[in-house]
């Protein structure tokens, strides 16, 4: 039977302007009152995680940052992580070059080094404004700790920045495509699936009574952990290919999990 059932956020439970299907929402309360813990797992900052959750009216543990940071739902840290000072900084200094936006996050903020429309556009997605700090890479190991770099810009540049991070810190970084908009770079062995991993440790539950669902690159780590994944269609097939299962919504995950008794 499952006892935690665990949603990426953008592209699957959370549509632009922080919209969230009525039937995603209801299926989710439903599912809770059945003592189903309920998981927000997420490329995004614990604070927008708090918001989606104050929003769905459910209680929830969260991984943020693709697992660099994990909460239970009554605010206990299991995990956190971040980047050294030095091998942030070299990541920096490889990607200045490239032609996109680069932001930073900390387990509470986002920074970037200078305003312009991107910016705009990030800011309007997020639950807080991005910070622009102009000397943004002296703060680090001062009062900026990174725990994500991100660059966000056209999908044709994601794919052409992904190739080249990977190609020379593939060895010692996680590197996703965690939106068609942006790269995600992080610490190695920091993803989903370990965050995942390191809360059904504390909850004392076994993989295959855990279920997920996701759409992007990011979420594969998260899929690899229980055999009850599900990708949303409009996921690239090579996400879908992955998944055990692939729905249109997240309610139509929980469904199939209530047809075939498992919830």
């Amino acid at each position: 039977m499952i006892k935690l059932f665990i949603s990426d956020l953008d592209g699957t439970l959370l549509g632009m302007d922080h919209y969230i299907k009525d039937k995603d929402i209801q299926a989710i309360k439903k599912m809770s009152k059945k003592d189903i813990g309920f998981v927000v797992a997420s490329g995004r900052m614990d604070l927008d995680i708090a918001e989606v959750l104050k929003k769905i009216e459910v209680n929830g543990h969260r991984v943020s940052q693709n697992g660099a940071f994990v909460q239970d739902f009554k605010e206990k840290k299991i995990y956190s992580a971040a980047f050294d000072t030095e091998p942030a900084k070299r990541i920096m200094d490889f990607i200045e070059k490239e032609p996109m936006v680069k932001t930073v996050s900390t387990k509470d903020h986002i920074y970037t080094s200078e305003h312009n429309e991107w910016v705009e556009i990030i800011s309007k997605q997020l639950f807080q404004d991005v910070i622009i700090e102009p000397k943004l890479t002296s703060q680090f190991g001062k009062k900026i700790t990174p725990a994500k770099i991100t660059l966000h810009g056209k999908e044709d540049d994601v794919i052409l920045a992904h190739s080249r991070l990977k190609k020379h810190f593939g060895a010692e970084l996680d590197i996703f495509i965690s939106h068609e908009s942006c790269v995600d770079i992080m610490p190695k062995q920091i993803n989903k699936g370990n965050g995942i991993q390191s809360l059904l440790q504390e909850l004392q539950i076994k993989p295959e009574e855990a279920a997920c669902i996701g759409d992007s690159f990011n979420d594969l780590p998260m899929f690899a952990v229980t055999p009850h994944s599900y990708a949303m269609s409009s996921a690239h097939p090579d996400v879908q290919s992955k998944a055990a299962y692939v729905v249109d919504h997240v309610y139509e995950a929980i469904e199939d999990l209530i047809v075939k008794e498992l919830i």
